[in-house]
């Protein structure tokens, strides 16, 4: 009985989350409406990204988002009634629920135009408050890229001039991209407990906006394959770095496997918070964070293999100079940086420190965009003010659980694959209590 309560109070938050979606129209990033699922009609766009390709918000009907606030802080005080009792078993899962809901509140509170700070912000969608990033290290790692990046000017101008030797020509992209994606294919079905069957088909083609980076479509579903589709766009700047973000990362061994291994434990559990991932949520910070550091697990933890990877399939494959490939341990770090100069940037836009314009200009000072962009890269950041706490800060609090945990990177592949399957918490994985049988 008392697990049939708990689903319940489980699947009245994925019935409020899809709700929400009708307001909140880019917060699904997941969604199993049942352990099987396979597309019936035509009905699907390859111009936006939607799934499973129709409007989930219209199969739940009537809801406001008072209403949807309301029935939230409803659901917080029903689990807080059942923590009381809950068994130790239990108690991983209760806390899990608890936190979304919280998300689903704040985010609630956020579209009907209550203000929080930033860090109150991030705390309450995504767990996570990232500390203020010391500027002096933007400004050595400019240092360093003056130093070792070639060409004459200003380290401004040598970042631009390098970004453009590390660009991927449109047409070696198709290759680019179906080599890289069969290598983390392959090191997932290697290092994980996936059967090889939901490899996803690439194509590439020119989406509407230059802006839109790929586009998904999913055609179905069982226990273990995911029929999916990614198109890339030929009009988006790839550059080398950003081919290994977007596969890696986007695909296989990050969120598509996530994806895989949450609807197994759905099927194996009925659990149906195992069914959907919001944006806005701790489900998704994790996702996010461990995405990004699942890249360096890949390659061992050794960013040689990582940069042997890059020479030997992207930069061959793509026609740029190999000889590049020994700056691309600088150039990651600096990559990594510019996220953390990104999230300095929102937070100070979001406190009303900087205005948009003083904003666009550190970014520039420090080669995070181009001379000119600032201004662009600050709009397109403001679309989704949290990102780089869910992504780049996520990444490193994950990173740092996962080596606090252990150093084996055998052993780091099979906790990756229990958290997948497990509720877990931000909150635990930053203070490094959070632990999995």
């Amino acid at each position: 009985m008392a697990e049939a309560a708990l689903n319940a109070m489980a699947q009245q938050l994925v019935d409020l989350t899809l709700c929400k979606t009708r307001y909140d129209a880019w917060d699904l990033q997941w969604y199993t409406e049942g352990p099987f699922w396979r597309r019936t009609n035509m009905r699907y766009s390859r111009e936006y990204k939607i799934i499973p390709d129709y409007e989930i918000g219209d199969m739940k009907h009537g809801k406001t988002l008072e209403n949807i606030l309301d029935e939230s802080e409803s659901l917080s005080k029903s689990l807080e009634q059942y923590k009381v009792n809950a068994g130790e078993k239990e108690m991983q899962r209760v806390n899990y629920l608890l936190d979304h809901v919280q998300n689903l509140n704040v985010r609630a509170r956020m579209l009907l135009g209550e203000r929080f700070s930033f860090d109150q912000m991030t705390d309450g969608l995504y767990c996570l408050v990232a500390p203020a990033t010391d500027c002096q290290k933007f400004d050595d790692i400019l240092e360093e890229l003056n130093q070792a990046l070639p060409g004459t000017g200003t380290v401004q101008e040598k970042i631009v001039a390098f970004r453009e030797k590390l660009a991927i020509p449109p047409e070696h992209l198709l290759a680019v991209i179906k080599d890289s994606t069969q290598v983390f294919h392959d090191i997932a079905v290697k290092r994980m407990d996936v059967t090889g069957n939901s490899m996803p088909r690439v194509r590439v083609r020119e989406l509407p906006s230059k802006d839109m980076v790929f586009l998904s479509i999913l055609f179905g579903y069982d226990y273990n394959h995911i029929e999916y589709e990614r198109n890339f766009n030929l009009l988006y700047p790839w550059t080398v770095d950003k081919v290994v973000e977007y596969v890696g990362h986007e695909m296989e061994p990050g969120h598509l496997t996530y994806f895989e291994k949450r609807l197994q434990t759905m099927i194996d559990t009925c659990w149906p918070e195992m069914s959907i991932v919001s944006q806005f949520s701790t489900s998704n910070a994790f996702g996010e964070g461990s995405a990004r550091h699942v890249i360096s697990m890949s390659f061992d933890n050794s960013v040689e293999k990582l940069t042997e990877f890059e020479r030997e399939v992207i930069f061959r494959n793509a026609g740029i100079d190999p000889g590049l490939a020994e700056l691309m341990p600088l150039w990651h770090r600096f990559c990594e940086l510019s996220g953390y100069g990104k999230l300095e940037a929102s937070r100070k836009i979001w406190d009303q420190v900087w205005t948009e314009e003083e904003a666009g200009r550190f970014l520039e000072r420090y080669g995070f965009a181009e001379p000119g962009t600032g201004a662009e890269i600050v709009g397109h950041m403001a679309e989704d003010d949290g990102h780089f706490v869910a992504h780049d800060y996520s990444r490193d609090v994950v990173r740092e659980y996962f080596n606090s945990v252990t150093g084996d990177v055998t052993q780091q592949w099979k906790l990756y694959e229990k958290l997948c399957c497990a509720h877990v918490s931000m909150r635990g994985i930053k203070d490094r209590t959070f632990r999995v049988e």
